[in-house]
């Protein structure tokens, strides 16, 4: 008890406003409730939806936002790059992995008389676009084949598998077409992948013709590196001709971004709204203590309390309202939030910078609403006379 004596002399401003709050249990607890509700929305919205932004963000970089695909101009003068062309490419762009292929069909002969349609690309080495989930690609892959994890379960075809590919050639002159058998030993199937335009089967660049790239893919670390290697190269190529077409996804990732920033803060807008109505309750609430305590605060400022001690008194009692609404909320949103984590990311702990301060901020818009909210009920009792408030 005496340690309580002590903590009281120290904070009597602190203990008196608990004593009130506790006085009036069933209305406490109610404005508390009305900011428990506002805070749980505000930081739910906000760190739920960043949590939905990121998992969104991460599968976009997943299908390829942090490469630049580089195609020949209308301005080029061949419709091809030559190796000449990637090492004047691989000098601008520094330390950014650029990969030359070429694409193409061919005819997939699946059993005797039965033939489909497969994309085909020609590369040097495709473990520097993909990863393989079976077999290996050797140094030297001559009469070797790489195929999808699709085409493998499609076909039901393994690696050291052999397939045959029929392409058509034709001289331009008449309709009659020569078709070519090609037979090669499978080597590896890719692992699955959310890439878009994953080619079925992929066969070494010596196939090609004159070893002719049709694209080129800069392999990048993040977006902003891709984005300022699409600058550099525009600048470089096509600032008199139109001698590449440079596409990246980074435009759509920051459309996304901006998108879905709107909606989370259109959202966190209307949950903000619930803590506005939070705010009248506690003036509400605060006003009901003021009439009800007429004569303690007149016996307050006989004993000598000033404007500011009752003013004081009665801010410390809305805070601690909200404080404990807040602290209610945030337990609460923590806890959707890591729901959230768990859904969208795979991790209910994988909170991140900015769904860290949604929280924080929602906790401190909660207090701050209810500091506002006691403002006028603690200026209207501090400036009642004392000889009025004593009379009731």
């Amino acid at each position: 008890m005496s340690r309580f004596y002590r903590i009281a002399g120290r904070f009597p401003t602190l203990v008196i406003a608990r004593r009130n709050v506790s006085r009036a249990k069933v209305r406490s607890a109610l404005a508390a409730a009305a900011i428990l509700i506002g805070v749980v929305a505000i930081g739910t919205i906000g760190a739920g939806g960043a949590a939905f932004k990121q998992s969104q963000l991460d599968r976009i970089q997943d299908q390829g936002a942090t490469n630049v695909f580089l195609s020949p101009g209308p301005d080029k003068d061949v419709q091809y790059f030559t190796r000449e062309d990637l090492l004047d490419l691989e000098e601008i762009v520094g330390p950014a992995g650029v990969v030359a292929t070429k694409s193409g069909s061919m005819e997939f002969v699946e059993r005797p008389g039965r033939r489909e349609s497969v994309s085909i690309t020609y590369i040097d080495d495709p473990r520097l676009q993909y990863e393989i989930g079976a077999g290996e690609v050797p140094p030297n892959w001559r009469q070797r084949a790489v195929v999808s994890s699709e085409f493998a379960a499609e076909y039901g075809v393994r690696p050291g598998d052999r397939i045959t590919l029929v392409s058509s050639e034709g001289d331009g002159s008449s309709a009659v077409e020569t078709e070519t058998d090609h037979t090669y030993r499978v080597a590896a199937v890719l692992e699955p992948t959310a890439t878009f335009g994953v080619s079925e089967v992929f066969l070494p660049i010596e196939a090609a013709e004159n070893r002719q790239y049709g694209q080129v893919r800069i392999t990048t670390q993040s977006v902003d590196r891709a984005d300022a290697v699409a600058d550099s190269l525009r600048e470089r190529y096509n600032e008199r001709r139109n001698r590449l077409l440079v596409f990246e996804l980074t435009s759509l990732v920051r459309l996304f971004e901006t998108i879905v920033n709107g909606i989370n803060v259109f959202l966190v807008g209307l949950g903000a709204i619930s803590l506005l109505v939070a705010g009248v309750s506690i003036a509400n609430t605060m006003l009901m203590a003021v009439i009800k305590r007429r004569e303690e605060i007149g016996v307050l400022r006989s004993v000598g309390y000033t404007k500011g001690d009752i003013v004081r008194v009665l801010l410390a009692e809305a805070a601690l309202l909200g404080a404990i609404g807040a602290g209610g909320g945030i337990v609460v949103a923590v806890g959707a939030t890591m729901v959230a984590n768990a859904a969208f990311l795979g991790d209910p702990l994988a909170f991140s910078r900015t769904a860290i301060l949604y929280l924080v901020g929602a906790a401190l818009f909660g207090i701050g609403t209810s500091l506002v909210a006691g403002a006028y009920p603690a200026w209207r009792a501090a400036n009642e006379r004392p000889v009025d408030a004593l009379r009731g």
